[in-house]
């Protein structure tokens, strides 16, 4: 491997935090050519190198050139660190979503499960890095047709991060919007209807009129429902939780008038939960990020997961 392997890592996250995603992929292919191709001879330099590439060509739309990169990267950062580092997390995490976009959902329903186990210990249940795993894992089990359980789970997430982010955090509206497109797929017109007007109003209060993720949101409210999709319902994975907590006693969201009845619903109910709504209270935003495309991992300069505030008290939620 070239001695100089990590600091040419370094420009190709300059490359990326600049937006030149082409000219990291090209940067990164041109060194990775002569590298070693076993995964048990790798160095965590080259690992990281193999993980960012897998990345930006993901961001590039190429996710079966990513493919090996992002298998590569995860079984030399296990072999290096072990499952449960950060590192290995993240390469676990980006594998999952390359395997998404290539169609094999089972196995990347079961490294979200590992994603999810591994970040619920280090994070807390309520982390964002933990939410967002089960809106990934959620969108995974309804491509593989099993709604139920993806719509249970992603309206458990989003109801969760509402409680502890507030009602204007990006991330919640992207579940939001997600949720309000299965929906809609799934035949239940009338929550679509009702959850995807709330993120609309929600990007309204809390962003820009030309954030890119307002207006994402308000070209899915738009869409039509995708006439390829069939529930199927399948048995989740083996092992797989089913939802990021057991059923809340709470209202139906459906019929809510208006973000301001809903949000008095949910303080009536759990009374000790919510925290004011607000703007975005994180730096890990990204606008650009897709509302309906799954997890995509976006590239992030240095860190593909970055380590969000811990949220205040804690607790425990079943897997």
């Amino acid at each position: 491997m070239p001695s100089g392997f990590g600091e040419l890592t370094d420009q190709a996250h300059h490359l990326v935090s600049s937006g030149d995603l082409a000219g990291a992929q090209r940067l990164l292919s041109d060194a990775l050519t002569d590298a070693d191709p076993r995964p048990a001879n790798a160095t965590p330099e080259l690992a990281e190198a193999a993980s960012l590439q897998a990345r930006v060509l993901v961001a590039l739309g190429e996710p079966h050139s990513a493919r090996g990169w992002a298998a590569f990267a995860y079984a030399a950062t296990t072999r290096l660190h072990g499952r449960s580092d950060p590192r290995t997390v993240a390469a676990a995490a980006t594998l999952a979503a390359v395997l998404h976009r290539v169609g094999s959902h089972s196995r990347a329903a079961r490294l979200y499960q590992e994603v999810i186990i591994e970040l619920t210990a280090q994070d807390g249940p309520e982390s964002l890095r933990v939410l967002a795993a089960h809106a990934d894992l959620a969108t995974v089990e309804y491509a593989r047709g099993q709604c139920t359980v993806a719509r249970d789970r992603l309206q458990d997430a989003w109801e969760l991060h509402r409680e502890v982010y507030g009602d204007g955090h990006p991330s919640g509206i992207k579940m939001l919007a997600r949720l309000g497109a299965m929906q809609r797929d799934c035949g239940q017109f009338a929550e679509a209807h009702d959850n995807l007007a709330l993120a609309r109003e929600l990007c309204r209060q809390h962003l820009a009129a030309d954030d890119p993720l307002a207006v994402q949101v308000a070209a899915l409210a738009r869409a039509a429902a995708s006439p390829d999709h069939v529930c199927t319902d399948e048995p989740p994975t083996p092992g797989t939780p089913r939802r990021c907590r057991p059923p809340a006693s709470h209202p139906s969201t459906t019929g809510r008038s208006s973000p301001a009845t809903t949000r008095h619903r949910h303080r009536r109910t759990r009374p000790d939960r919510r925290r004011p709504a607000g703007p975005c209270r994180t730096p890990g935003h990204r606008p650009t990020d897709p509302v309906g495309v799954p997890p995509g991992h976006p590239i992030r300069p240095r860190s593909p997961l970055p380590t969000p505030p811990r949220p205040r008290s804690p607790r425990r939620l079943s897997g």
